[in-house]
């Protein structure tokens, strides 16, 4: 069995920088590529021009799906394909998105709408959800009030640190790792390590999201997924699949709609989102998933995660005309996306201690035929025990402001 091969394409402390770099079987020796398998390839370049200039991206592809991470913004997932259908969404921000491009201040702090493109998108480390007004201690120990931008800043952070490792196997494991640092003088202190894992020839994506507070403090810490899909598995008669125990409308707007919550209207111009918060079921050991099915059934795509790290969930519809983003959120969490106050008054923002690290497991899944998406409609039966769903016909003051 060969050992491990590894390169290491972004290391600020060490000073390197790879701008281009590929692999795939054919360039690896006899002797490495043993045990490694074929039909996979991975590329890592540099964007040039507009506001993509000096995006990093890394292209991986296991042969049967592909998909890009964009490490110059917080290690998001772009964008993909399996068995042909396409993973993600068309956003009006059409390409990725430089930070140094977008003022989160901008509109009232939803400046960080410029750059917001990609399939899975996290939205921390110290805050997410709506912007608004927080107060905190500030470094003189006084009482101050602070802005709190639309989903904080952790996407819009670029890596420290990006590896690429192929483990050889039967099959072989496809990894990336990527570290960003979200800090400054007299605030919070995050480092974020993040492991994407994929295996040659696999439908399945997975990924370990591990948040460190290298503070000598403690610091609150708040996480959402925004995991985004729009053709082929949204489209007009698109089905929510999952375990739900209990939902409610965001708002009054939400509610509009409250008996038709699992499904998917057409492409409707002029659309105004709608947000569902979801109490969802778990297995024993808290793990759960969500499927986005197609109106016929044969394609969905799952988003799989542990209940015990991320508690929360909403389902975002957004379902306005093909050129204004026509998409659906499936968002696990530690918290609903409400502005942090109302979150930790309700007991939903995380503290951590000094020194300590909190851990996420997250896996992304597609099908493409009928019985694939059957057998994920039986284990979200399965997983729902025979337990009945509550349905609140209005927003609900334990998940909204009202």
């Amino acid at each position: 069995m060969s050992e491990n091969l590894s390169w290491v394409l972004t290391d600020v402390e060490n000073r390197i920088y790879v701008e281009d770099f590929s692999v795939n079987p054919s360039v690896l020796g006899p002797r490495a590529a043993a045990g490694c398998g074929g039909g996979w390839s991975i590329t890592k370049t540099r964007l040039k021009g507009g506001v993509s200039d000096g995006v990093d991206v890394i292209d991986v592809n296991n042969g049967r799906l592909s998909f890009t991470v964009i490490p110059t913004r917080g290690m998001g997932f772009w964008h993909g394909s399996c068995d042909g259908n396409f993973i993600g969404w068309d956003s009006p921000a059409r390409f990725p998105v430089h930070p140094n491009q977008i003022n989160i201040l901008e509109q009232g702090g939803l400046g960080w709408l410029k750059g917001f493109n990609e399939c899975v998108v996290r939205c921390g480390c110290n805050s997410n959800g709506a912007p608004g007004i927080d107060r905190v201690r500030d470094n003189n120990g006084n009482i101050a009030e602070v802005m709190l931008t639309l989903h904080g800043k952790i996407a819009l952070t670029p890596a420290c640190y990006v590896k690429i490792e192929i483990i050889p196997g039967d099959p072989a494991e496809i990894v990336i790792t990527g570290v960003m640092e979200e800090s400054r003088c007299f605030c919070p202190q995050y480092r974020l390590t993040t492991r994407y894992s994929t295996f040659v020839g696999s439908n399945k994506l997975s990924f370990k999201d591990q948040v460190l507070n290298f503070a000598d403090s403690p610091t609150e810490f708040m996480m959402l997924y925004h995991c985004n899909f729009g053709s082929p598995y949204l489209e007009g008669g698109s089905t929510m699949v999952a375990p739900v125990l209990e939902i409610a409308p965001r708002d009054a707007r939400a509610a509009e709609d409250m008996d038709t919550w699992p499904s998917y209207r057409a492409p409707e111009a002029g659309y105004v989102e709608q947000c569902y918060f979801v109490d969802m079921g778990a297995r024993a050991d808290g793990t759960t998933l969500a499927m986005l099915r197609n109106a016929a059934g044969d394609k969905g795509t799952i988003v799989r995660w542990n209940k015990n790290q991320l508690p929360c969930f909403s389902q975002w519809k957004h379902t306005t005309g093909l050129n204004e983003g026509y998409v659906t959120g499936l968002e696990p969490a530690t918290n609903y996306p409400n502005q942090k106050v109302f979150e930790r008054e309700r007991g939903r923002v995380v503290t951590l201690q000094a020194g300590q690290t909190y851990t996420i497991d997250m896996g992304l899944e597609f099908v493409s035929d009928k019985a694939g998406v059957a057998a994920i409609e039986s284990e979200v039966k399965d997983v729902l025990g025979g337990r009945a769903t509550k349905v609140d016909p209005q927003p609900v003051a334990k998940w909204s402001a009202i």
